[in-house]
């Protein structure tokens, strides 16, 4: 094999190899808030949420909003609140942790658990996955509503 065929064949396979190894480009804001309404429909019909409570979503990703973004940068929302399907025993241990499982089997990654931020009267936990730029905060405590799911966004320049 003659030097210059076996300098491009290197040439090719550290192209191949450096192409591959490269992490995705992170997802516009059109792509995160399909992720955060994508997921957050399978949130509330997951098997373990479904079992501590009825729901009803408050917001779908409609709007922007730069509240809490650097200039330039947006963000959408996903709401839904909650009450127990059994109100007279309120458990806000057991809809946190509920929505805590159905998280991670949606491979998202703990940031606060309900150890964390945690009395009878109030259960938090707080997820994130960074490749979907999607965060969910569950709150849960004995006053009504009683459970209160939040989905964001991470802030986004519309452009990217």
């Amino acid at each position: 094999m003659k030097l210059a065929s076996r300098i491009a064949a290197a040439g090719v396979c550290f192209v191949t190899l450096t192409g591959c190894s490269s992490e995705p480009p992170p997802p516009t804001l059109a792509m995160a808030t399909h992720n955060l309404v994508t997921d957050g429909e399978k949130l509330l019909a997951s098997y373990l949420v479904q079992r501590v409570g009825r729901f009803r979503i408050t917001e779908k990703a409609e709007k922007d909003s730069d509240t809490a973004c650097v200039p330039g940068s947006k963000q959408r929302f996903f709401r839904a609140q909650g009450t127990f399907l059994n109100p007279e025993r309120p458990d806000p241990g057991l809809a946190a942790g509920a929505a805590q499982g159905a998280l991670l089997v949606m491979n998202y990654d703990k940031l606060v658990d309900n150890l964390d931020f945690w009395d009878n009267d109030l259960s938090v936990v707080v997820f994130h996955k960074p490749e979907s730029a999607v965060t969910f905060m569950v709150a849960a405590r004995i006053t009504e509503p009683h459970i209160l799911i939040v989905g964001k966004t991470d802030c986004i320049k519309p452009g990217e």
